[in-house]
Order: C-alpha cells, then structure tokens, then sequence
C-alpha cells in the first residue's frame, strides 16, 4: 500500500518561509524552500529549520519549485549541504542561479510543464498557474494508488498578461478526477470580494500616463507584468520607461532572455537616454512598495538617491499591496514623499493598481468544488487564514474530519484508505541577524514639517459596515488621539460613511475629510496644518 508522509517545516501558522517536506519509499524531498522578513530591525530574514533538515540530509533526494518568491526559494543557498538536484521553472531557475555558487548550479534543473518527472514510487508534473511573477506552478504528485495536487500559490485571470489561466480542470483531468489530498494556497482566504483581471490596471495605466507629469511607479521587483502593462501603456503617448533598482533591471534581464517580456527595446530607456528628454515623458519604475531601507522609494523619499529627486506634483503610483506588518515602515515613506510635494495615489475602485496574486473565498471554493478532493490540507498561511480555508472546504463539501489544518512540524501519512495525523516533531526557526546594525538615535528626527498632518486609512468595506486601521504621522501626542477618537465616532460602523462612499469619488470623501480634520485640530488646539489623507480600499 502507497504512503506519502507530509512534514511542513514553514509556511502554516505564518506568512512566508514555505517549506514542505514530504517522504515516499524511505526517500524525502521538499517543496520550496523561503524565507520570511522580520519586523525587527535587528534580524533580515528567517529561516526554516535548517538542523532538522541537515539531519535528513542522506535521505533527501531533491527538492521541487513551484516559483520564484523570496518566501519560496530564499533559503536555498542556504541548503547547498544537500546537494540535490533543484527541479523548477525557467524564471524560478534564473533567480535560483544568482542565490549558488557556481559549482552549485549544476544541480539546476528545469522542467517543463504538463510533462511527468519520474522518481522512484512516483512522478510529479508541474502545471501552470497564474500568478504575481511569470513561470509560478502547481504540482501534482502520483503513486500507482494516489493523487496528490498542491495548489503553489495562485489566482485565477481569464485574459493574464503572460500565459493562460490556472485550468484546474485539465489538472482533474491529468488525476482522472481522483485527488486523494488538495495542498491549496490560504494567503487570500479571509478575502471576500471577487478579483479582477489585471488588464483593469492596464486600463488605469493608460489613463494616468496620459497626464503631463513625471510618473513613478512603485511595485514589487518580481512582478513583471506589471512592467509589461506599463510598457504598454507608455507607447501609447511616445513615453520612456526607466527602472531604478538593481533587482528590478536583473529581473529585466532575465525576461529578456526567457522572451518573457515584449515591446521593451522601443520604450524602456536608461538614465543617460532621457538627460535631455522632457521630464514629462519619463515614467520611471521602482523598488521599495514594503518601505525597506536601501530601497530606491525610501532613498528617494529622504533625498539619498543621487540619479532622481523628487520635485512638486510629481505622480507617484503604488502598484502594489501593503504586506501586513510594514504599514508603519511603508507609511513613513509615504509621509517623506508627500512632505516633498509628491501626489501618491493608491489602488482604489477608481484607480486600479493593483491585484493580488493569490485567489480570494469564490476562487478557492471553485477549486475545491472542481477537484471534489478526499482530504484537505490549507496551507500559505497564518492560523485566521488557515482557518478561513478550512472553513471554506467544508462549504465545497469536504467531510470535516478528512480537513487538516498543521502547524509546522506536524506529520500527516496519507494512505489510499486514511489520512491520519502522527506524532509532531519539533522544528524552530533560525533567525539571521544583519551583521551592521546601527542603533537608530532614540532622540529621533522630524522628518518632515512640522505644519504637515499625514493621515492614511486603511479601510475593509463590507455589506454591513466600514472597518478602518488608520496610520497617522504628527509630533504631537494628544493630536494624534484626538483624531483618532474622531475616526471611531464618525467613520467605523458607520452606515452614512458607506453611503457617501457608494455616491462619491474618493477625491470628493478626502476633499470633506481633510477639511473637518482641519477644523477639528483648529478648533481643538488653535493651530493650523495642512491635512493630507489617502484612503487605501482592502
């Protein structure tokens, strides 16, 4: 009788560090290999157990990847003890090659899709998914009695940018409509609200680039199709593209060699190119959407950035997501570039900047509607999200007691007539803490003016009511409440707010907000600033 037994060392009860372990015939391989950022200044990344895994290292016979995210393959240089061979997608392959040494790329694999690999007492295919970085996969693992389909992290686009869209069908095909255990990707499980193609930030693109400003976008280095769409866009009124950030201009490299992306030769340009071409025409492109450090938006933000300044009205899009926990770093760049006189404008219902890479609730139950699966592992996910899956499976008709939620360590052994938990092992984390770091002074600097309150809202919409976490930035403690107290009396729970939101535009809701602020803190204190406020939808 076939037995796979599953180990996930990262990546449940957490967000990042994806790493599942799983064991065939006495033989184990992994599933990715990430890491995950820290919140504290003092640590750069953690990593999955490394002990534990050196510990199995002679019975670990390769390693699979579904794609090229940091929290999917960012602790594999860290793994070259192994010596395995690394199966993955061409794009993931090329970010993998510059992690090695060279005498480590040899065990460099790449696969192609919808194409059987064949390994002893299995074979894994890997199939196409759509999702924030070209090349990005599901697997399917088979013994002669199990069908195992493990979701990597996706969404579903029926015009993408790059490829076709994630078929699960033809997956149920490949299994014969048999999956005995569905591994699927929980990040957007607590997501109600359906998605939208990416072409709707195309559209935005379009309608933005038109303005006659220097344009800066500001996204994720890795999300290449929205660099595609830019070039798109930037054609259409004779634009150059130019792209700050080593990441970003290695990533363009490696499209280019993979024939990824298309049309860049007449539109994407370097500094030197546009020294003399009308600033209006230059959009340039950037890293730094989560407010890190050496990024090029942060720099830019504190006038450290010796090839580009900020200057007044320039437009300043971010085209991507707040990843939860960088509010504050993220806010605080935002606060120095409005204080610079930059318009920032975020993904909203009028203007579309941005979709997530991962499927929210109607997608998800989709998926398990169409693979029917006999058992049910959530994974990708902190516990809410793990939970918010499980919940979901049973809405799409999985038997409650075949659903699994794990935490790392836990191990599971699927059998053609069970899945059953046995007993935990104890994994830990190993935290990489950066080797220069400097104290920041405890004094503080102001780092804007003084007459500047910068307020952003993120707001949760929903049928019932408005749930808002608000992040506001004066020198001035009993302000800072005073406006807060502001927001939970007049905007959370409270059904006019919704109302004007469905009637108005979002600079019509700023426009009144910032204006009661401004007689709010007027009348409160006697004194005067100037108010500016962005409303970020989630």
């Amino acid at each position: 009788m076939d037995k796979i037994k599953f180990t996930p060392l990262g990546g449940l009860g957490e967000v990042g560090k994806n790493l599942l372990l799983f064991k065939i015939n006495n033989k184990s391989y992994l599933i990715d290999a990430g890491i995950k950022f820290s919140l504290d200044d003092e640590i750069d990344y953690i990593l999955p157990d490394l002990e534990f895994i050196e510990n199995k290292k002679n019975e670990i016979s390769a390693i699979f990847i579904t794609h090229g995210h940091e929290d999917h393959i960012g602790a594999l240089s860290k793994l070259a003890f192994l010596k395995v061979p690394i199966y993955c997608p061409p794009m993931a392959a090329e970010i993998i090659r510059k992690k090695l040494y060279k005498d480590d790329e040899k065990f460099l694999e790449i696969v192609h899709t919808n194409k059987a690999y064949r390994f002893e007492g299995f074979k894994i295919t890997w199939f196409p998914v759509v999702h924030s970085i070209p090349d990005s996969c599901g697997l399917i693992i088979q013994t002669k009695e199990l069908n195992v389909v493990h979701t990597g992290d996706f969404r579903f686009d029926d015009n993408p940018i790059f490829g076709k869209n994630t078929n699960f069908e033809s997956v149920n095909k490949l299994i014969n409509k048999k999956c005995d255990l569905l591994l699927s990707d929980s990040t957007n499980s607590l997501i109600e609200d359906s998605q939208f193609s990416e072409r709707e930030v195309e559209k935005t693109f379009i309608r933005l680039f038109k303005k006659n400003k220097k344009i800066i976008i500001c996204s994720f280095a890795s999300q290449i199709s929205r660099l595609q769409i830019a070039i798109n866009a930037a054609k259409k009124y004779d634009k150059k593209i130019v792209l700050l950030g080593t990441t970003l201009r290695k990533n363009l490299s490696i499209t280019k060699r993979l024939n990824i992306l298309s049309g860049y030769d007449e539109v994407i340009a370097t500094k030197n190119q546009v020294k003399n071409l009308d600033r209006n025409k230059i959009i340039y492109f950037v890293t730094g959407s989560q407010g890190e450090e050496f990024s090029v938006l942060n720099r830019l933000s504190e006038k450290k950035y010796n090839d580009l300044i900020i200057e007044k009205n320039d437009e300043i899009l971010m085209s991507s997501s707040v990843i939860p926990g960088n509010e504050e770093k993220v806010f605080n760049v935002i606060h120095r570039l409005q204080a610079l006189g930059a318009n920032i404008t975020f993904n909203s219902q009028e203007n579309k900047l941005h979709v997530s890479g991962h499927s929210p609730q109607e997608d998800l139950i989709d998926v398990i509607k169409t693979l029917k699966p006999k058992n049910f592992i959530p994974i990708h996910g902190n516990e809410a999200m793990l939970n918010s899956h499980k919940e979901i499976a049973i809405k799409g008709g999985v038997n409650l007691e075949n659903i699994f939620v794990l935490s790392n360590g836990d191990n599971l052994e699927l059998s053609n007539s069970e899945a059953k938990l046995l007993n935990k092992t104890k994994v830990i984390d190993e935290v990489v803490l950066r080797q220069e770091f400097n104290q920041k002074n405890q004094s503080g600097k102001k780092i804007s003016h003084d007459s500047l309150i910068s307020i952003i809202i993120i707001i949760n919409i929903s049928h019932k009511d408005i749930e808002t976490k608000p992040f506001i930035k004066i020198f001035g403690q009993s302000i800072n409440m005073k406006i807060i107290k502001f927001l939970e009396k007049n905007i959370n729970n409270n059904k006019d707010f919704s109302t004007i939101y469905n009637l108005q535009g979002w600079d019509k809701i700023t426009e009144q907000f910032n204006q009661k602020i401004y007689k709010l803190v007027l009348t409160e204190f006697n004194k005067k600033y100037l108010i500016k406020t962005i409303f970020i939808e989630k």
